[in-house]
């Protein structure tokens, strides 16, 4: 005769993943040419973001930062691009300095609920200067976002980048 179990000594423990000061979002590219865009971009909030976990239990998904539960975004968050220019298919990595075209392009920033997308309230594009003489291939942008509506932490946070024509060339998402 076996003895009796609970069903809580079946159930597998619950999945967490422990979020630090900023998320990582898809990386994108950009290519013109034989030139290649790389995009790196990450999710920030003072510190919202550390301590935050969520804990995915059974298929329901719950968000906790220091054992209290947390459910929506806070109204203002960032998200802090690194662009890198390089030559497209090379054997080796070859930089390039960032081509003038990057200040022709366009962003959107947009929640994504399901298959549903809506545009984020309020956001800028800051250019941040960084020192050309050591990093010609890099640029560094700020896009700060304020969206006053209760956003939950299931929604997506879409980047999308345009050329000058309205055509997509590349999008990424920050997902918790």
């Amino acid at each position: 005769m076996f003895p009796a179990t609970s069903r809580a000594q079946d159930a597998p423990p619950p999945k967490i993943v422990e979020y630090t000061e900023r998320v990582a979002m898809n990386t994108g590219e950009i290519r013109k040419a034989n030139v290649c865009l790389t995009i790196y971009p990450n999710l920030e909030s003072d510190d919202f973001f550390k301590g935050l976990q969520r804990i995915d239990r059974d298929g329901i998904i719950e968000f906790h930062r220091y054992s209290r539960t947390v459910s929506t975004y806070p109204a203002h968050l960032t998200i802090q691009i690194v662009v890198s220019a390089s030559i497209c298919d090379a054997d080796v990595y070859t930089p390039v300095p960032i081509p003038d075209y990057l200040n022709t392009l366009h962003f959107k920033v947009q929640w994504k609920r399901g298959l549903y997308l809506r545009s984020v309230e309020k956001f800028s594009v800051e250019s941040v200067p960084t020192d050309l003489e050591t990093s010609p291939n890099r640029r560094q942008l700020i896009i700060p976002i304020h969206d006053e509506h209760d956003v939950p932490l299931t929604d997506h946070l879409i980047l999308t980048v345009l050329s000058s024509d309205g055509k997509i060339l590349s999008r990424m998402a920050a997902r918790l």
